[in-house]
């Protein structure tokens, strides 16, 4: 019965770190074509891409991003910081 006990409580600690470990690299979708990963909030994805498309500065609120234009206007945009990312795809 003690075993029994013990191979569960190993099996569930292994669980609950299996599913922490996949959600802190699971995407996030913000609405509006953003999605995120790492743990930057929704709102501030949101306002580093409309600033990079508004300003077209490769660097914008600490993140390093990039974009695509086709026909005068922006199909996607990258951002990243550390283990952060944001993208955003028309």
């Amino acid at each position: 019965m003690g075993r029994l006990l013990t191979t569960a409580a190993v099996v569930g600690v292994l669980c609950v770190t299996a599913l922490l470990a996949a959600g802190a690299t699971a995407a996030v979708n913000c609405g509006g074509g953003v999605t995120v990963k790492g743990g930057t909030a929704c709102w501030k994805a949101k306002s580093i891409v409309k600033e990079f498309k508004r300003r077209q500065k490769t660097h914008v609120q600490g993140f390093d991003c990039t974009g695509s234009r086709s026909g005068g206007r922006w199909t996607e945009v990258n951002c990243k910081l550390q283990n952060k990312r944001i993208h955003w795809g028309a």
